[in-house]
């Protein structure tokens, strides 16, 4: 078979890749990636800071910190799941498709606890109960890896991207997707599912920590010229309803059409910007925090559930947001702890199966 020289590429090709590309191009990353890390703790604290916020505050404030952080913390999210994305079935199953299912169980026996009805009232799998459609989607995601891998050129890689925006720009048009499967959320949010995966395979995060300090400076003023734009654009086209930055429903009109373009657009500007200004290495009570969040994840609403007696807490809308921040690194910090997440992983996670059968 024909071989490219020693002394260099062959003209119009690319050079042949390292052993360790190769490898990782074959299987994504084999370590953790201390940037993303960061970046999913970050993220994370804003998921909880979110939820707490509906809870204990209401207001302009209140409202404006809705708008903003909704545009983007989800794509953002999906983006570093999809950058971790592997093939492994088991992990998937026991990762995702266990807990899944018994937090759902979970969910509807509270809720007829709570209204004085049999437990199984309303039992089903296929409307995921609050945050756990995402549990869901992950595993349906994460069934798409075998496929996304057979993507090798750069440039079929970017169309796939964008086939994959264009179907979440176009789902809004029927109207039978919606809350079965969450299946609209699922179609929206793919796109930085394919985004992140593809983003992974290439390195992207050692490739941002290869520039140079003047690059990195422009690049992150020219992400932050975007924001700038889009979230003008986003402002003074009108606040979004729930279900618009939910992405969980079909249009109402056009209107919801349009400021679907706008979220999508302002998401990938906030996620650009994000990975430039993220720092690369371990911090401490961050780095630990972003490798465990599934347990945070998951448990995170169990105490809300347990606090809303208590909620909204005294004081006006600035103390009530200041102390939903405050909540929710608590939450984190304790959730994301080693000694919760291995409890967490052995109760939810098959665990206790695993060392049976070991």
């Amino acid at each position: 078979s024909p071989t490219t020289p020693a002394a260099g590429p062959l003209p119009g090709n690319r050079p042949p890749p390292r052993p360790a590309m190769m490898a990782q191009e074959v299987s994504g990353l084999a370590e953790r990636d201390d940037r993303m890390d960061n970046l999913r703790c970050a993220l994370m604290v804003l998921v909880v800071f979110c939820h707490l916020l509906v809870e204990t505050s209401a207001g302009p404030l209140t409202g404006a910190l809705y708008q903003i952080i909704y545009v983007f913390h989800m794509p953002a999210f999906v983006f570093v799941t999809g950058y971790f994305a592997r093939w492994r079935p088991e992990k998937i199953a026991r990762g995702l498709l266990l807990p899944y299912v018994e937090f759902q169980l979970l969910g509807i026996a509270w809720r007829n606890f709570a209204a004085g009805r049999a437990w199984y009232v309303g039992l089903t799998l296929l409307e995921p109960a609050w945050t756990l459609w995402y549990l869901l989607a992950c595993a349906l995601w994460s069934a798409t890896v075998p496929l996304l891998s057979r993507a090798r050129d750069d440039r079929i890689r970017l169309g796939v991207v964008g086939i994959a925006f264009l179907v979440s720009m176009g789902v809004g048009f029927v109207p039978w997707v919606g809350s079965a499967l969450d299946l609209s959320r699922l179609i929206v949010l793919y796109p930085f599912f394919c985004a992140g995966f593809y983003a992974g395979q290439r390195g992207l995060s050692r490739r941002i920590g290869a520039l140079g300090p003047s690059q990195l400076r422009r690049l992150r003023l020219i992400s932050t010229g975007a924001i700038v734009v889009v979230m003008v654009i986003h402002y003074l086209h009108g606040s979004c309803p729930k279900h618009t930055l939910y992405r969980d429903s079909a249009y109402g009109s056009l209107w919801d059409c349009e400021a679907r373009v706008i979220l999508q657009t302002a998401a990938c500007a906030w996620i650009a910007w994000l990975l430039l200004v993220m720092p690369p290495r371990q911090l401490p009570g961050i780095t630990r925090v972003g490798r465990n969040t599934l347990s945070i994840y998951l448990l995170h609403t169990w105490l809300i559930r347990m606090l809303r007696p208590a909620l909204p807490l005294p004081g006006g809308e600035m103390a009530h947001v200041l102390a939903s921040a405050v909540l929710a690194v608590a939450m984190c910090e304790a959730l994301g702890s080693g000694v919760v997440c291995a409890s967490f992983r052995y109760v939810f996670c098959g665990g206790w199966l695993v060392r049976r059968n070991g």
